[in-house]
């Protein structure tokens, strides 16, 4: 049995193969100094079950929060995955076993597959660290299951490329912070975006994530799931997706 439970924002609890992976975890009130959290993470952090292996796509605040990773360190035996560049904050944040990705590049951990594959977005956390690292996303594999963890993406190629490489069942894609478009559209997926990624890759099931949590664009912030499932109702595909609230969960039967 595999699951993925939707915390919130790119925050996501993937289980496979016994196995307990935080994506992205963000559990501070705040983001970037300003952003306050607009809704509660949909698992308490104290009600975390023992994290096995955290999964970072980037370092953008939203995504690689200090704060919470130095919890996640004094409280759980965990190892940390993070894109090449990135080590130095998995030993900030206090982790013993840190693991730094390329592109492509892939490991095992206690008989999970994990790739690293590319994402269409950017780093660094200051305009003089930027695109100093690689955005990525992870592709896991174990028993069966293959689940892929987009993180923070605009459309490209690389959706027919994972497409090729992966027979994909869980696809947590973006949908969320996309206008105005023009500042957006090379480095976040709109909701019919995400479905056009999600077809490209040829995925069983499509899991929206990266929305309703901070306010970091323009559209409101209910409108990202609802112009998904629209688009998904008009290409005839509403029942490929599925639109988990905070702490909502899907499995999947291997």
């Amino acid at each position: 049995m595999a699951s993925v439970t939707f915390i919130n924002h790119a925050t996501v609890l993937i289980e496979v193969n016994g196995i307990c992976i935080l994506t992205d975890p963000v559990y501070s009130f705040s983001v970037s100094y300003f952003l306050p959290r607009l809704k509660k993470p949909g698992i308490p952090f104290t009600e975390l079950p023992p994290i096995d292996l955290v999964a970072i796509s980037h370092d953008h605040y939203d995504h690689l929060n200090l704060r919470t990773l130095r919890r996640i360190s004094r409280g759980h035996q965990a190892s940390v995955l993070l894109p090449r560049g990135l080590g130095s904050f998995g030993r900030r944040a206090g982790f013993d076993e840190i693991s730094e990705l390329d592109w492509w590049e892939t490991i095992e951990y206690r008989g999970l597959t994990i790739t690293c594959v590319p994402a269409v977005h950017f780093s660094g956390r200051t305009p003089w660290t930027r695109n100093r690292s690689r955005p990525s996303g992870y592709v896991f594999q174990a028993g069966g299951a293959s689940i892929y963890f987009a993180g923070d993406t605009a459309y490209g190629e690389v959706f027919r490329e994972l497409g090729r490489r992966f027979s994909i069942d869980m696809a947590l894609l973006p949908i969320g912070a996309y206008k105005p478009h023009a500042w957006f559209k090379n480095i976040h997926l709109n909701p019919p975006d995400a479905l056009q990624a999600y077809l490209d890759m040829g995925a069983k099931v499509l899991i929206p994530i990266h929305w309703g949590t901070f306010k970091i664009s323009d559209e409101p912030m209910s409108e990202p799931p609802e112009w998904l499932m629209k688009e998904a109702r008009t290409r005839g595909i509403a029942e490929k997706v599925r639109v988990l609230e905070n702490g909502g969960s899907l499995d999947l039967d291997l």
